[in-house]
């Protein structure tokens, strides 16, 4: 009893200088002055990043809270709409001579925005603390024409196609790109170059621990220092695809890091209580009030350095959530719901959202208005031809306004080095009705060491120049004479079909025999 007493005397001590340390900071924190916005381009077309540097007379301890200290930036269009962007903080980097970041001591806040009108918009900059605010002058900005197709989003004409701003019609032609964990930026310039030479225009990249992520047990909850190589890193890697016209699914949160089962990382989670954290368990991390006040922390930030890209597919909540403790729908939904809220507010652009692991009857998450199309990985397939067949059909079934995409999919691989899973997968998802084609995992151990980019580039061809939205399709009811020894998939319409003819014998199970 003597322990246990002291245990509470110690704690209530600590809670003491914790409440203590906690008031001192929220009054020393203190924002006086503005001293520099400084664009970095002064001609931007629409479309275009359009990036601030910003030098504040500031005292702060948190940078990345924004309860400490918050930076925004007001941008008034031609037309009269103003938006609020978020601004965030940031360490410079140089490139060695082997493309590896090497930091500065640079610091500053920046703000990042893609003007969508063209014509003279006006800015200011407001830096606030709880006992400070500052703004800085309104400023013009000149935005002229450009190239650029704009955003992606749902196509109006057809829910279940994409299209550009100026409504170009857009099809997915890719496949995962999740992480590297050799040479990153030699690794993504190579992998990119061999997709993007192909036809290819779309990649899922993930921010777990090893990878892109910026809060982990090396950084403690709320604070990204540790890991501003990271973001420079992928800050790199959007203007690699930028340029090469590739588009990005960005994976926020991988499962593992709730699992106590799959790939679990549980154990190194900073949400963990053990590492300093206030769950005690995995599923917490839907409901408790001080993890979500952390993690929509992290997704201001997130926002806030990425959000600006018209290259930017889409946010994915997820990886595979079924393997984490937040599968249920129940718990998932709502999470969702808060998440998206908050989301909605940081994101002008209004960038698509989805998420992966939700089962095509978990109606409960797919029919939430943000849910922006609906996606399913598929592993451990009899045959990718008739896995496709009967579980495509299903998902536009059920959710027949929204579009759907297959954003992983593969079997063992070691012995297809021609590709022949590939190849099926590409083709079948779109000749289903996805938006693009299966994404096929393994991108850095077998894709890119078997050269297998040529498959992209057939796919490409064929339906690159098709402005899918236009009709309303219909898997195909054609069929071949008896004595063929092929089969036959596709899409028709009143006026059109889209049809493909396949071998009896290209089949992905003959590889595995053999």
């Amino acid at each position: 009893m003597k322990f246990f007493i002291t245990r509470i005397m110690i704690f209530s001590v600590l809670a003491l200088i914790a409440s203590s340390i906690s008031a001192q900071q929220q009054t020393t924190s203190e924002v006086r002055a503005i001293n520099l916005v400084a664009p970095l381009v002064v001609n931007v077309g629409q479309y275009e990043k359009f990036e601030l540097d910003i030098d504040l007379d500031a005292d702060f301890n948190n940078p990345y809270n924004p309860d400490d200290i918050r930076l925004d930036a007001e941008f008034e269009s031609p037309s009269g709409e103003v938006v609020t962007v978020p601004g965030f903080y940031y360490q410079d980097f140089t490139l060695n001579a082997n493309n590896i970041p090497v930091a500065t001591d640079v610091w500053s806040w920046r703000v990042r925005f893609t003007p969508w009108e063209v014509g003279e918009w006006r800015y200011r900059v407001i830096a606030s603390t709880a006992n400070s605010s500052v703004e800085s002058d309104w400023t013009s900005l000149n935005v002229g024409e450009s190239e650029s197709h704009g955003f992606i989003r749902i196509d109006p004409r057809n829910p279940r196609y994409l299209a550009f701003d100026d409504g170009t019609p857009y099809f997915a032609v890719g496949e995962n790109m999740g992480w590297s964990t050799g040479n990153v930026l030699q690794d993504y310039e190579a992998w990119l170059d061999g997709l993007s030479n192909a036809g290819g225009n779309f990649i899922r990249v993930w921010m777990p621990s090893w990878g892109f992520g910026i809060e982990w047990s090396d950084t403690g909850l709320g604070n990204y220092d540790q890991r501003q190589n990271r973001a420079y890193q992928l800050d790199r890697v959007f203007e690699m695809a930028e340029d090469r016209g590739v588009y990005i699914m960005l994976t926020l949160i991988n499962h593992g890091a709730f699992s106590l089962n799959t790939n679990s990382e549980w154990a190194g989670n900073p949400f963990n209580e053990i590492n300093g954290g206030m769950l005690e368990r995995p599923e917490e991390f839907a409901t408790h009030p001080e993890a979500m006040r952390y993690w929509l922390q992290r997704l201001r930030y997130i926002a806030a350095r990425w959000g600006y890209s018209t290259n930017l597919l889409a946010w994915e909540w997820w990886n595979e959530v079924n393997f984490s403790a937040l599968a249920d729908q129940n718990l998932l939904a709502p999470w969702i719901e808060q998440s998206a809220e908050t989301l909605t507010a940081l994101d002008p652009y209004g960038h698509l959202i989805t998420h992966s692991g939700s089962m095509v009857e978990d109606t409960r998450v797919w029919n939430l208005p943000s849910m922006s199309f609906v996606q399913e990985h598929k592993y451990n397939m009899v045959s990718v031809l008739s896995s496709f067949n009967i579980t495509i059909p299903e998902w536009l079934e059920a959710y027949p306004d929204k579009p759907y995409l297959t954003g992983e999919f593969g079997s063992p691989s070691e012995f297809d080095l021609g590709g022949v899973m590939l190849h099926l997968g590409l083709w079948a998802a779109p000749m289903q009705g996805a938006f693009g084609t299966g994404m096929t995992w393994w991108w850095d151990t077998y894709i890119h060491p078997n050269n297998l980019y040529h498959h992209f580039a057939a796919v490409k061809a064929f339906f690159g120049s098709e402005d899918l939205a236009a009709r309303t399709w219909q898997r195909t009811d054609a069929t071949l004479n008896e004595d063929a020894e092929a089969r036959i998939y596709g899409l028709q319409a009143d006026d059109a079909a889209l049809v493909w003819v396949i071998s009896s014998g290209y089949d992905e199970r003959r590889f595995m025999r053999e």
